[in-house]
């Protein structure tokens, strides 16, 4: 007869793996539409075989515009590689739908090289693999379309490379804020 205590801790170790399963998710089947129109899901970017690199931020957001620069480095830095990064766009500080017109606005200023998507506290969520708390938020996901490394706050082009040598990942949130 197995003792109550044993049955106790493998009900503990089946919770602690049923918990770890968002950071083993597929890539995610979220639908966003880019500032061009054009609706995408990110399975189409996620998952195939490159490093791609999701960031969630606001024009309307100072951290974010102090962070931006750090995020365009590692694109032209690693654009050649085969690393995507992408922006999501949601408005700040409400968390709704990212404004097309105050992004356009941002845009025509600043151009970005890299695509930009459109997006709500939900729809972000959805990519990121949990609620998102606040901006800028990066999520790396790995080449197989997994969660590799999640950092709230700005980042900059060392850590982000830093977060991708890690060879087994990070399923723990870094933060910068």
């Amino acid at each position: 007869m197995k003792s109550p205590i044993s049955n106790l801790f493998k009900s503990y170790l089946l919770i602690l793996l049923i918990l770890s399963f968002p950071v083993l998710a597929a890539p995610p089947q979220t639908k966003l539409t880019r500032v061009d129109g054009v609706e995408q899901s990110m399975s189409e970017y996620i998952g195939q075989g490159n490093w791609v690199i999701a960031n969630v931020w606001s024009p309307s957001c100072s951290f974010c515009l102090q962070e931006l620069p750090q995020v365009e480095a590692f694109h032209a830095k690693h654009k050649d590689e085969g690393v995507i990064v992408i922006g999501i766009t949601v408005d700040f500080p409400s968390f709704e739908y990212g404004k097309i017109d105050i992004i356009n606005k941002f845009l025509a200023g600043h151009p970005l090289d890299y695509p930009i998507f459109l997006a709500d506290l939900d729809l972000a969520s959805e990519v990121i693999g949990k609620r998102l708390i606040g901006i800028p938020y990066t999520v790396i996901y790995h080449p197989s379309g997994k969660i590799h490394a999640r950092w709230g706050g700005d980042i900059s082009v060392g850590e982000i490379e830093e977060l991708m040598q890690e060879k087994s990942g990070i399923t723990d949130d870094w933060t910068n804020f």
